[in-house]
């Protein structure tokens, strides 16, 4: 299926990315790979997908990070600084500009950390959610939610933290999507090997390119946890 961002989507986005410097803290990178850098290409190869797909004027950042707000805001893509107090405080910040700016559109959250994710499982993943009024896609371990939307913009429920897809299933169509792209979000070294193994984005690939060649050879085999 082609992807035109000029016609393919009338959502509008609101994607939360917190600093590189600070995120992912349960990652443990290759060796040689700063936990960092790999944090922010994550979330580029997530935004770059979704401009693919939407318009730049249909996206939301929220993030204080200065690296990801550059390259978004050369975009055309606007950009809000992270309140601070949380994932969900920072959704309702995206939420509320969105409403401010294009008020009535049909709205949707998406988490900023889908390495693996292409602008055809988005867009497939956004069309599915067109049928329901309000709708979830849980993360590939079923609990946790990557993708939230609602017909209108403003009647969105943001309840994420551990436990989310059961929270927002009870106010939202919950939506299994065979879509495994768009629901392996990464946060620990088990979803970086599975989004591995799915094919991760260019700027993901890049940086775990650069790992020191007597780290792991395989990032789709065994890591180690926290």
């Amino acid at each position: 299926m082609p992807v035109n961002a000029a016609v393919t989507s009338t959502w509008h986005l609101v994607v939360p990315v917190k600093d590189h410097h600070q995120g992912k803290s349960r990652l443990h990178p290759p060796h040689g790979v700063q936990r960092s850098d790999l944090a922010l290409a994550i979330a580029i190869d997530t935004l770059e997908v979704v401009l693919e797909v939407l318009p730049a004027d249909h996206l939301v950042v929220v993030s204080s990070d200065s690296e990801i707000a550059t390259h978004v805001g050369l975009r055309g893509a606007r950009v809000l600084p992270d309140p601070g107090r949380g994932l969900n405080a920072a959704v309702v910040a995206g939420i509320t500009a969105t409403i401010s700016h294009h008020p009535g559109v049909a709205g949707a959250i998406l988490l900023g950390d889908l390495p693996a994710l292409t602008a055809t499982e988005l867009y497939d993943g956004l069309h599915a959610c067109a049928a329901a009024e309000s709708s979830l896609v849980p993360d590939h371990e079923g609990t946790g939610t990557v993708l939230l939307a609602h017909h209108d913009v403003a009647r969105l429920q943001p309840r994420f933290g551990t436990g989310s897809a059961a929270r927002h299933a009870r106010t939202a169509t919950r939506l299994d999507l065979a879509l495994p792209r768009l629901r392996t979000d990464v946060d620990d070294d088990v979803a970086l090997a599975a989004a591995s193994a799915l094919g991760l984005g260019p700027a993901t690939s890049r940086v775990l390119a650069n790992r020191s060649s007597t780290g792991p050879d395989d990032l789709t085999g065994e890591m180690s946890l926290p």
